[in-house]
């Protein structure tokens, strides 16, 4: 027992928290001590909290973001102000920001040269459709590209064997960007295939996130791939002291295989993610597959990240597909967004997706955490007559984040919109239909971390035949899944009540 607990104190994520509280407990403590013996530090602490408020309300952010981290500063003047500077800045420093540019350039330059006729396919698109194709070339120059064929995976299930045989089958590169890698059975047969490949001259580059992966990627898992020629980096790695950058995680799921083949969704790569372990029930996730022309796109998001955790000069032109055009119907438009970056770039496609909808708007996501922008476009589709449709889990992961997910039910309720929980289990897909010819799938959340804390990739889909996959998968979801009721929603206690509208208020900081 002893030697278990020794074991565990003496692993990098223990000996991290233990460091984060044992400052916030010094810094407690020095506040405290400190304003006994002077009785001017709280008017000093107060003052420096009034003029951080004067600053976020300056800043050119979500309203809501704003009103919550005001009031809580406001309410703890002594250390609302510290935890805001720790936590809660939507920022990416300035040498991040340069090479992420300058990476994001040197790809986009490249583009240009190789598929400069792509960027002018919205052409093509019907008027609805081309407006959020606009909108996402004109804020971050992201390409809309023909000749794309697409899988649609409604379960973990399916997923990984399709992907592991891919890399498997790997003759140049392979590409890896997640989360969370967990150890386990799914992870046990990457690693092995990832080695596999490196054994062979295969380049391999991995990319954890350094919070997400914390818990669940062994360090000898990590020695092992660099052992057997395969290049890991963390992404935003954590120190032993307070980090602004401690919310800005890559939440981005991406896989790239010889400049040809793509993936990305919601699937990190746990067991949990393929039902192989049971955590909230039956585990419902979903992830596309993508050959052909878009590829480039997902291949330059990890080569800029890879840019930014290695430092290295990148060769762009050695990353490019070498293979034949594939003929597909309809468009792909990758895209990537982070904090402080490109104007919250997926949120802005969600809001004019659900704004120009005409028939239906389908919606699948585990947390349905929504700013002023997002629920109103919500409720003003439904009640302009469109079929608006949730799915939100009905076992949660989280207990708070799911109440405060409850929490935002009614209101969309009373305007039309349709909110269903996913019976068997967690629901961690994040996908949107609409009108049955224009979809988005990625790694984006319906809530404020996704869109302004955290980097998010996805692809958005214009009349793509895999658009009938989503909404057979989502329709077949929607039949095993409870569907809420007014009485349900409204008949709860005061408490519940006055507990939810204080959950709406720390909304931003979840």
């Amino acid at each position: 027992m002893f030697r278990k607990l020794l074991k565990l104190l003496s692993q990098k994520a223990a000996i991290t928290v233990f460091s984060l509280l044992l400052q916030v407990a010094l810094i407690v403590a020095g506040v405290i001590f400190a304003a006994a013996q002077f009785w001017w530090i709280w008017l000093v602490l107060e003052a420096c909290s009034f003029l951080i408020c004067l600053y976020i309300v300056s800043r050119d952010m979500n309203p809501s973001y704003k009103l919550s981290w005001c009031m809580l500063i406001l309410l703890a003047p002594a250390f609302g102000g510290i935890i805001y500077l720790t936590i809660g800045r939507q920022h990416t420093p300035r040498r991040v920001r340069k090479r992420l540019k300058k990476a994001s350039d040197a790809a986009q330059v490249l583009l240009n040269m190789t598929n400069a006729s792509l960027l002018n396919t919205r052409a093509y698109l019907n008027p609805t459709g081309s407006t959020c194709a606009d909108l996402v070339i004109n804020a971050a120059s992201y390409p809309v590209y023909e000749n794309t064929r697409t899988k649609y995976y409604a379960l973990g299930d399916t997923l990984f064997p399709d992907m592991i045989a891919d890399i498997r089958a790997a003759k140049r590169f392979v590409l890896l960007e997640y989360f969370i890698i967990d150890s386990g059975e799914v992870w046990r047969d990457i690693e092995a295939a990832l080695l596999d490949r490196a054994a062979a001259g295969v380049e391999v580059k991995v990319i954890y996130d350094d919070v997400g992966s914390m818990f669940t990627l062994p360090k000898r898992s990590i020695k092992r791939l660099r052992a057997g020629g395969v290049d890991v980096k963390p992404f935003n790695k954590i120190t032993l002291s307070f980090d602004m950058r401690l919310n800005n995680r890559s939440h981005r799921k991406i896989t790239v295989i010889d400049g040809e083949i793509a993936y990305t969704g919601g699937n990190n790569i746990a067991d949990e993610y393929a039902n192989k372990r049971v955590r909230y029930g039956h585990w419902k996730d979903t992830h596309m597959r993508f050959e052909g022309m878009a590829v480039w796109s997902f291949t330059a998001m990890f080569l800029a990240f890879w840019h930014i955790t290695s430092k290295e000069k990148i060769a762009y032109n050695d990353y490019t597909s070498t293979a034949s055009e594939i003929s597909a119907h309809g468009y792909v438009q990758p895209l990537s967004c982070g904090p402080g970056r490109e104007n919250h770039l997926i949120e802005s496609a969600f809001i004019n997706l659900i704004s120009t909808a005409k028939r239906s708007v389908y919606i699948t996501t585990p947390y349905l955490i929504l700013d002023n922008e997002v629920q109103s476009a919500l409720i003003n589709a439904a009640l302009a007559g469109v079929d608006v449709r949730i799915i939100i889990p009905h076992i949660p992961d989280k207990k708070i984040v799911y109440k405060t997910t409850k929490s935002f039910v009614p209101v969309l309720m009373k305007a039309g919109v349709k909110v269903y929980t996913y019976t068997p289990g967690f629901i961690h897909a994040k996908m949107m239909i609409v009108d049955d010819e224009r979809a988005f799938i990625g790694t984006c959340n319906m809530d404020y971390r996704s869109f302004y804390l955290h980097y998010e990739c996805g692809a958005l889909l214009y009349g793509v035949d895999t658009i009938a996959d989503m909404k057979a998968d989502f329709l077949a979801t929607q039949g095993v899944s409870h569907e809420l009721t007014h009485e349900e929603v409204e008949s709860v206690t005061v408490f519940t009540k006055l507990a939810h509208s204080v959950l709406r208020l720390l909304a931003p900081m979840m």
